[in-house]
């Protein structure tokens, strides 16, 4: 045997490299040491993704219907209402039947129907906002009448919808009702008083503003000379007030003694 040359021990005193030697190593202490230190490492990395997502999913659910219902940012506990004349907003709150409630389950159409039923509301718009705002802006009905019947006075407007009279107004037009018709509030009143009575003022701007009403005469009032002028229904009211004045003139010419004129129908009658 030959003696051992410098270059072949040099390449004996490199085999096994130190990276073999370290590869070695740690393919051995790997499953030796992170299974028994860390057991719960190698079951988590064996979830799936999609499990990781959903879990997530879920917490953020729970945790955003906790903060739904648990908590007041997303309930109702003021509202808005603008447009008012005669209402309060505490009425129209009340009629909205939505304080106290998760602006999630609020339906502004809904709310919409509910105000509505008010008399007064002649027409309403509803919005929301979040996280608990809502508004409601509603356009009232105006008073045109003051519709007495005995003791009860009545607010009754212009579509002839009756209303609760809830504070003096001289300048309305009074209506006494001589039949004593029921009145319900929110209900119509009789548009045939109502209708005569515009008939009368589009022809007479300077018109009385206090009338009686029964179905027998119509509609009525007392002139300045305290006769009481029956006119009937809504019907010829400019020929009904042309022979007013025609006979009114003829009967201070003559200085009669008058009670009443009644020109309802037909002819001018007086008495």
């Amino acid at each position: 045997m030959s003696p051992t040359t410098p270059l072949q021990r040099q390449n004996n005193r490199r085999a096994p490299t130190r990276r073999t030697n370290t590869r070695t190593r740690y393919q051995i202490a790997a499953p030796l040491v992170a299974p028994r230190a860390f057991p719960v490492v190698g079951v988590l990395t064996q979830v799936p993704r999609v499990k990781w997502f959903a879990l997530l999913l879920i917490t953020v659910l729970t945790a955003l219907l906790v903060l739904f219902f648990n908590t007041d940012w997303f309930y109702v506990y003021d509202v808005e209402v603008s447009g008012m004349r005669s209402l309060t907003r505490k009425e129209v709150e009340k009629a909205s039947g939505i304080v106290g409630w998760n602006i999630f389950f609020i339906e502004p159409s809904q709310v919409q129907t509910y105000v509505a039923t008010l008399p007064e509301v002649k027409a309403v718009e509803v919005g929301t906002a979040l996280p608990n705002r809502v508004t409601i802006h509603i356009v009232e009905r105006l008073p045109e009448v003051i519709w007495i019947r005995g003791n009860e006075n009545y607010w009754v407007a212009d579509d002839g919808m009756i209303m609760l009279a809830r504070a003096p107004r001289p300048e309305l037009v009074v209506i006494r009702d001589l039949d004593f018709r029921a009145m319900v509030i929110g209900k119509r009143a009789p548009l045939d008083a109502f209708a005569a009575q515009r008939a009368l003022r589009q022809v007479w701007r300077d018109a009385p503003r206090a009338f009686d009403w029964s179905r027998a005469r119509g509609l009525a009032f007392t002139d300045e000379r305290g006769w009481k002028i029956y006119l009937g229904d809504a019907s010829e009211m400019a020929g009904k007030l042309a022979r007013y004045r025609a006979l009114v003139a003829t009967l201070i010419a003559q200085n009669k003694r008058v009670n009443f004129i009644d020109l309802g129908k037909g002819d001018p009658f007086y008495q």
